[in-house]
């Protein structure tokens, strides 16, 4: 049988911690818990990570990354196309694992109360920005908006509130068809935000 390097333990660790805390909460995301979820023996949490905590921080850096792109678009395309195609992609894709957004909930909330893991959602708001805001810096480059409606950050920030609301009103109704109407909507705002192309 091959053993698994260390890495690869940890990412499994991580991924069956998102599993416990998006079902039980994390009062029910033990360390036994989750390596049950795991099939692993208890040490060899032990020796990936130093506590549980440590996974806790890193299973919420692994939610943290956001898919770029450094695709060309095609040449027809406008500004609020690639808004809604890129917004209909996100949606697909929390559909997959709309899990790992109760996930995030419970870390998030218990990182704010946990003295040594209070700077994570900020580090993670901020890694969220930097990444949105690079792949709009992309998109306007490849259609020439040479006169953006906002700055490039502000628009990150308005593109996050929208997929931060999408996702709870989600969770709250699952009503995906509720869900893509509201994409319509708030597409031409997107758009309006990234700019105009020239």
């Amino acid at each position: 049988m091959t053993r698994k390097p260390a890495s690869v333990r940890r990412q499994d660790l991580v991924e069956a911690g998102l599993r416990v805390i998006a079902r039980e909460g994390m009062h029910g995301a033990t360390v036994r818990a989750i390596v049950a979820e795991a099939g692993v023996p208890l040490a060899t949490f032990h020796y990936v990570f130093a506590s549980r905590d440590e996974m806790i921080g890193e299973a919420y850096a692994y939610l943290a990354e956001v898919p770029g792109t450094g695709a060309a678009l095609p040449e027809d395309s406008t500004v609020e196309d690639v808004v809604r195609a890129s917004f209909q992609r996100w949606f697909e894709r929390f559909l997959e694992h709309p899990e790992y957004e109760l996930a995030i909930m419970e870390i998030m909330a218990y990182c704010s109360r946990t003295p040594s893991l209070a700077h994570l959602p900020g580090k993670v708001q901020e890694h969220y920005l930097a990444a949105v805001s690079e792949l709009l810096e992309h998109v306007r480059g490849q259609l020439g908006v040479t006169a953006p409606a906002m700055p490039t950050r502000d628009a990150a920030s308005l593109v996050l509130h929208a997929t931060d609301g999408l996702t709870y009103a989600w969770l709250r109704t699952r009503d995906s068809a509720a869900a893509l109407r509201w994409i319509d909507g708030v597409v031409p705002m997107l758009a309006a935000a990234v700019g105009d192309e020239r």
